[in-house]
């Protein structure tokens, strides 16, 4: 191995850090909350230490992806990672939730660099075929820190202190800067004219915070405010479109919606996410609070999930290359539909094989079709146009992860708070509250008489299905969708920018 190839392995290990670090940091923080909560207090605001960091991800995640391409990858990533890193130590030594949440937030600003920005650097890196092969491994860390991410948290929690659930992504991160830092310089410079958009990045950035905001907490808002929040928020994003035809350099280029995959491949991002999210987040729920399991338990049901999500990844890599884009996605999309479809048929004889089948159907689907069609928007754009078109992409997947869960959420409350209108009257304080964490405590359930635990079990299983049919209308969009990404071999679709011999990326010391 030369001088070369031990840079490119590290420049990759550095950038798998990286991302492996983002994955991990929700998984591992969400087990320490509620001690966190039990230190610091503020537990009617806890909940926006969690609205914060995704507002502020989601927000930030287009803009990395133009900083990348005007002032380079190496400046973005070692921003964005930089911010995470403070954001990190920060936390951890927060004294009160309102610095958590400022903290949190700072934290998330730096976070939406790691995925976008370090998968454009793999995309001028690395060959077509050399990033298929590497699609197994992304998607291996992400089930890895999926799975590890509870245990991690709640080890560190028991037997440290919750503060450690943040001051662990410092050594990592700082490795992963050093190894970057030192093994990769970029191939494409620093642009010497840069024009930033700031009217556009300033009105896309209150477009989403309220749409978040609506989106969030939609189940506490009466409609009225929801549609005045969504009207605001297209009025907003039409405004933003009209400064983007005008800016010499836009923040999102609108020419890139011209290229039929990339347009594709958002459209199907958005869609699907707010199936494959959605299941992820309301299954648990329906283990623990229909089949009657502990939380424990509950996590279990997304193994199923996760593995075959990270063997399809692995197995569409290789056939992506032999068969192209489009089959691959037909038939993950093909195996989301059947299980979105047993998952729409939930009721309270549903065992946890029959939902560990239909959950990993949908992972199936969701490995064959997310990052295949990520790299097909990659290799469909001019290098030079690779981190916005990467950047947009996410964004676009986690605002329709968030309007997923949030759709899933409102559905089942307002299917819920219906079908206990005629409940015993020893539910009528559960009808009136709808406080589900309350309802799925083994020691609440208890409590009920035999007839009102079964009332109550029958309305649970009744609101979560029509949840899981809105995922089966989703799924059946995103098939639809998927039917129009364009036939033929990965290579006949891929710009020829990537076509023609490059230049390593990584030469040169530092």
């Amino acid at each position: 191995m030369n001088k070369q190839d031990i840079k490119t392995a590290l420049t990759v290990g550095g950038v798998a850090l990286a991302v492996f670090l983002g994955a991990l940091e929700s998984t591992v923080i969400g087990t320490a909350m509620p001690t966190v909560v039990a230190s610091l207090g503020g537990i009617e605001i806890y909940s926006w230490s969690f609205t914060a960091y995704i507002l502020a991800a989601t927000i930030m995640t287009p803009i990395w992806g133009k900083m990348a391409d005007i002032i380079g990858r190496r400046p973005a990533m070692f921003g964005g990672l930089s911010l995470f890193l403070i954001g990190s130590a920060l936390s951890g030594a927060a004294q009160s939730m309102p610095q958590m949440i400022g903290f949190r937030a700072l934290q998330g600003l730096g976070a939406a660099a790691l995925f976008p920005v370090g998968v454009t650097i793999l995309a001028d890196l690395l060959t077509l075929e050399q990033r298929a092969k590497m699609i197994g491994i992304f998607s291996g860390m992400w089930a890895i820190a999926s799975l590890m991410g509870p245990v991690v948290g709640g080890y560190l929690t028991t037997y440290l202190v919750w503060r450690w659930c943040f001051y662990l992504s410092l050594p990592f991160g700082i490795l992963s800067f050093i190894l970057i830092w030192w093994s990769y310089s970029e191939k494409y410079g620093r642009r010497e004219e840069i024009r930033l958009d700031y009217q556009g990045t300033l009105t896309i950035s209150i477009a989403l915070v309220l749409l978040l905001l609506v989106v969030e907490r939609s189940t506490h808002l009466s409609p009225l405010p929801i549609i005045g929040g969504v009207a605001v928020c297209l009025v907003l994003i039409f405004i933003f479109v009209r400064i983007e035809k005008k800016h010499a350099d836009p923040l999102i280029p609108l020419e890139i919606f011209d290229n039929r995959i990339v347009m594709l491949t958002i459209l199907h991002g958005f869609i699907a996410m707010m199936a494959l999210i959605g299941s992820m987040s309301f299954l648990p729920l329906f283990v623990q609070a229909v089949i009657g399991t502990n939380a424990v338990e509950a996590g279990e049901i997304l193994i199923p999930y996760i593995l075959p999500w990270t063997v399809s990844s692995i197995a569409g890599g290789h056939l992506m290359l032999r068969y192209g884009y489009r089959p691959l996605a037909l038939v993950g999309m093909a195996g989301m539909t059947i299980g979105a479809a047993i998952l729409a048929n939930v009721s309270v004889e549903s065992t946890k094989i029959e939902l560990s089948f239909g959950i990993g159907l949908m992972g199936m689907g969701g490995g064959l079709t997310i990052a295949t069609m990520m790299l097909a928007a990659q290799h469909a754009v001019a290098r030079t146009r690779v981190g916005v078109a990467t950047s947009t992409v996410m964004f676009a997947r986690n605002i329709g992860a968030a309007i997923g869960t949030a759709s899933m959420g409102t559905i089942m409350n307002w299917r819920l708070r219906d079908l206990l209108s005629g409940a015993p009257p020893e539910l009528s304080e559960f009808a009136r509250n709808l406080e589900i964490s309350s309802i799925v405590r083994p020691e609440t359930r208890a409590a009920l008489s035999p007839g009102a635990a079964n009332f109550l079990q029958q309305a649970l299983a009744g609101s979560l299905k029509w949840s899981f049919r809105f995922v089966l209308v989703t799924v059946v969009v995103a098939t639809i969708i998927s039917l129009f990404i364009p036939a033929g071999s990965a290579h006949d679709l891929t710009h020829p920018d990537h076509q023609r011999p490059s230049t390593p990326s990584i030469i040169g010391d530092h």
